[in-house]
């Protein structure tokens, strides 16, 4: 096995030799150079979802709950032209729920960190980008 790497050494060092040592032209530094930086171009960070879309669905989100909140009690009055409210007997999963202070506490802790993210964010990259 050193043997084929023997005769591999021995082929590699001959090849070296008879190619001889080429010198790059004068300009190839600043060639190289352009091309790494035409490549090297920075990409803007752009959110799958956009802000507009996050606000949208955010107010939808606000809407139905306050509306399943309001018409908890009632039922639905698309169906009641169908009479599909008699045969499909829908009630609000909703109704029954109770929330201690505790679980109210944690959820509005937890919108008002959600609501700082951006505002967090916006303040790092501003200092330290």
């Amino acid at each position: 096995m050193e043997e084929q790497f023997k005769n591999i050494d021995k082929l590699t060092k001959k090849l070296v030799k008879e190619a001889g040592i080429h010198k790059p032209s004068a300009n190839f530094l600043n060639n190289v150079m352009s091309v790494v930086e035409q490549k090297s171009i920075k990409r803007v960070y752009e959110p799958l979802i956009s802000r507009s879309a996050w606000i949208v669905i955010g107010v939808l989100f606000v809407a139905s709950l306050v509306l399943l909140y309001f018409y908890s009690s009632s039922p639905f009055i698309l169906f009641n032209d169908l009479h599909l409210s008699q045969k499909l007997n829908f009630q609000n999963p909703f109704s029954a729920i109770e929330f201690s202070k505790t679980t109210v506490y944690a959820i509005g802790f937890l919108g008002l960190f959600l609501i700082q993210i951006p505002f967090l964010k916006r303040l790092v990259e501003q200092r330290y980008l």
